[in-house]
């Protein structure tokens, strides 16, 4: 068996890459809930102690927390143990794996009817970033992975995503010139704009070595209650772009993006 050779992205611009500056005030927080939720439950003293953090500073975040029933806190014991909010909301995230885990099985037939790769992304500010994906079963293989954040204005599954954007949202979105990935990035925000709407008939929306040399890929929103949700893609390599090729993956985006979209609805997809 041939091993898979890879096409890898290339390097993003420095000013596409989010900062390694973390918001102190809001980690101290999360690593409050982390140690809490890593224990049979804490006094005051000891999350102090291993926090390395004073008391002084750790008694209002608590009391916020107890007051939005992140934290529970013992009237006798004064030990804090993890309330019901932090536990709806991990819940909500295994409910979304849950659903994830059924939309990967959709896309698993995709990707058994085309050979290609398939992805489902979301918007989270002006970067899409991957939720699940099926490799190919060819032996050229495009390097991504389900966390992985690329600039929604040089991938098909970014323009879906921001399909129902005006051109005044698109430029609140980026200010900013549009730092070039390949020598085929889309150069401005007007020329996006033009470019996400060029496939009048229907939502399709398409990238050709924007961001990876010798990869294309086609792209459609996801709609529950008329509001894009995520956006479904195929990946392929620009030697295997025949006509019949295209109206194959179209058809298939289409008729599973119908299905995907409709469990999203049934099974409360958040994201």
């Amino acid at each position: 068996m041939p091993s898979k050779k890879l096409i890898k992205h290339d390097a993003l611009p420095s000013d596409c890459t989010p900062s390694p500056t973390q918001h102190k005030p809001t980690l101290r927080v999360i690593k409050i809930l982390e140690t809490v939720a890593g224990s049979n439950g804490l006094t005051l003293s000891q999350i102090a102690t291993q926090l390395d953090c004073p008391k002084s500073t750790l008694t209002p975040i608590l009391k916020t927390l107890v007051d939005n029933n992140f934290l529970l806190c013992e009237d006798e014991s004064l030990i804090y143990t993890i309330g019901k909010q932090a536990f709806i909301i991990g819940n909500t995230y295994q409910h979304n794996g849950d659903i994830l885990t059924l939309i990967k099985d959709q896309m698993e037939t995709m990707s058994s009817l085309c050979k290609e790769t398939i992805h489902l992304g979301v918007l989270e500010g002006n970067e899409i970033m991957y939720l699940q994906k099926v490799n190919s079963p060819k032996p050229l293989q495009l390097i991504s992975s389900i966390g992985k954040r690329l600039p929604a204005y040089a991938t098909a599954l970014g323009k879906a995503l921001l399909y129902d954007h005006s051109l005044e949202d698109l430029r609140q979105l980026f200010p900013n010139s549009l730092p070039p990935l390949t020598e085929n990035t889309i150069p401005t925000v007007d020329a996006l704009y033009q470019d996400i709407h060029k496939d009048a008939n229907d939502e399709f929306t398409y990238e050709e070595e924007e961001i990876t040399k010798y990869a294309r890929c086609i792209a459609m929103p996801l709609r529950v209650n008329n509001q894009i949700v995520a956006a479904l893609s195929i990946s392929f390599i620009v030697f295997d772009a025949t006509p019949e090729h295209i109206t194959n993956i179209k058809y298939i985006l289409r008729r599973f993006g119908t299905v995907i979209a409709k469990l999203m609805e049934t099974k409360n997809f958040q994201y």
